[in-house]
């Protein structure tokens, strides 16, 4: 086995709970909708929006560095 976790939604990292689980409700979460997100997205503060933008950037740069990591081991 090479993954003995569960996955873990990113939508989940990124949003308020209060805002996720009305978009869980309407969305599978690992087929996020730009149409969906949006609509949450439309629903958040001002702060809330600052938080979310700035944990996807996070989590971009992470993800970038994990690529990195894994395309340079071949």
């Amino acid at each position: 086995m090479i993954h003995e976790y569960a996955a873990i939604d990113p939508m989940a990292l990124l949003f308020p709970s209060r805002i996720y689980i009305s978009m869980s409700e309407k969305l599978h979460p690992h087929v996020p909708k730009s149409v969906e997100i949006k609509e949450a997205v439309g629903r958040l503060t001002p702060e809330e929006r600052l938080y979310i933008l700035q944990r996807a950037r996070m989590m971009s740069t992470y993800s970038r560095a994990v690529e990195e990591a894994v395309t340079g081991m071949k």
